[in-house]
């Protein structure tokens, strides 16, 4: 079944309102186009009409002259023509071999004459026949060179508008920009409610119902957390006197059953481990508390976590150093950040065979600050790579483990704003190059 294409709805209000404002003015320009011709000929119309009374009126008919020369005339002048009653040519005229006809209904009419189309205007008193024409071609060029001018407002208004368009829609949906980063930057550690200052009221109601789903998971993800704390801590008294009774039974065991024992008591050991790395976890997915946080020196974790786990990797024969310490710090708790370091530390010593080698690095680059586990182990599969953060999961069930270490790690990592990554090692080695990094503080 094909996905449905995710449209922006940003760029979906543009288009719908640059095609709306593109129609308006498009209507909106053929409509100043054809008003404007409209005028234009009223007003060559209103031009005809008035030469033609002033000529009869002021007695100017009498001022043409009689025989002027054929096309002296500019063509695109008016034509004047003088009739008067018992002679059947023009008393006067502005061009001797322009012939209007006489008998042309008085007012405006448009005839072919000389096989042009002329506007003329007839103007019948007593004793005399007045009348003007203009050619028609020429009549439409005026018209026409003054509607195109009425169109250049318009055709610089739309991209403008466009433009405006953009703008206003931008700016409109900024806020939800904002309140989707917001979403975004929620996780097991950061539950703030969207603020509903400045939504708009329509986003509003979506706005809060986002905000209750919130509140549910904070309160689910709240419950899980107790719930793995309290079964920790009700686990780890009882688990500690057993302990506790199976050394002090220890002596009294059966020599034939020693080993049996043995088994008994690394189990038992096996089950501490777990309760405490659930404690850890359930701490680490813990709110951060302000006073817990300080400006922590990086190097001086490391130093301390490579003197924690150096006996463990002497006595199997692990090199384990520092290839480069920058100086650097970040806000945090230093226990959190030795916890995080101890545990990928810890997988790399026990996932690198006898006579292996561990190197660590800190780098400060784009205000992060980068530590870096490397070991010469066997790596891991790259398909189960995606899945090495997940509680519980352990790429290699050969190896003791509780599959809690890297799951703790993230969740410190997530809860001062790190990221973590793991992956093989690309330099022709076997092994397992792991990255945390914080946001780095002067």
């Amino acid at each position: 079944m094909p996905m449905p294409k995710i449209r922006s709805l940003r760029n979906q209000l543009v288009l719908a309102l640059c095609v709306l404002v593109s129609v308006v003015g498009v209507v909106q320009g053929v409509s100043s186009w054809q008003l404007s011709k409209a005028g234009m000929s009223a007003l060559l119309d209103l031009r005809l009409e008035q030469v033609a009374t002033r000529l009869y009126h002021s007695g100017l008919a009498d001022s043409l002259p009689t025989t002027p020369a054929r096309g002296s005339q500019p063509e695109r002048d008016i034509y004047l023509v003088v009739w008067k009653d018992g002679i059947e040519t023009p008393y006067r005229s502005t061009d001797p071999s322009l012939a209007l006809p006489r008998d042309a209904d008085p007012g405006f009419t448009t005839a072919m004459v000389n096989g042009e189309s002329w506007r003329i205007f007839t103007l019948r008193e007593p004793m005399m026949v007045v009348q003007v024409a203009q050619r028609s071609r020429v009549r439409h060029e005026l018209a026409q060179a003054t509607s195109l001018n009425t169109l250049w407002p318009m055709i610089v208004l739309v991209p403008l508008v466009w433009i405006a368009v953009l703008l206003v829609v931008r700016r409109a949906l900024r806020r939800l920009t904002r309140l989707g980063a917001q979403v975004q930057a929620i996780d097991m550690t950061h539950f703030d409610q969207l603020s509903t200052s400045g939504v708009p009221t329509e986003i509003r109601p979506f706005i809060v119902s986002i905000n209750k789903m919130i509140e549910r998971l904070e309160q689910s993800i709240e419950g899980e957390r107790k719930f793995i704390s309290d079964a920790a801590h009700e686990l780890r008294t009882p688990l500690t006197a057993l302990q506790l009774q199976a050394d002090n039974l220890q002596p009294h065991i059966a020599p034939g059953n020693q080993e049996r024992f043995r088994e008994l008591q690394a189990g038992i050991r096996r089950s501490g481990r777990l309760i405490a790395q659930l404690l850890r976890l359930a701490r680490a997915d813990a709110a951060v508390k302000a006073d817990t946080v300080m400006r922590v020196d990086v190097a001086a974790v490391v130093v301390d976590v490579v003197a924690e786990v150096l006996p463990i990797a002497m006595q199997r024969g692990i090199d384990i150093g520092a290839d480069e310490m920058t100086s650097a710090y970040v806000r945090a708790n230093d226990a959190d950040l030795g916890i995080a370091l101890r545990n990928l530390v810890s997988n790399a010593i026990r996932y690198t065979p006898d006579g292996g080698k561990v190197d660590l690095s800190v780098q400060q680059r784009d205000g992060m600050v980068w530590i870096e586990v490397v070991d010469t182990g066997p790596g891991i599969d790259e398909a189960l790579l995606p899945r090495v953060f997940d509680r519980f999961f352990r790429a290699n069930l050969q190896i003791e483990g509780s599959g809690l270490g890297l799951s703790i790690v993230l969740a410190i990592v997530n809860r001062y704003g790190g990221s973590a990554s793991l992956r093989n090692r690309t330099d022709g080695q076997s092994g397992i190059v792991a990255t945390i990094g914080f946001p780095a503080v002067p």
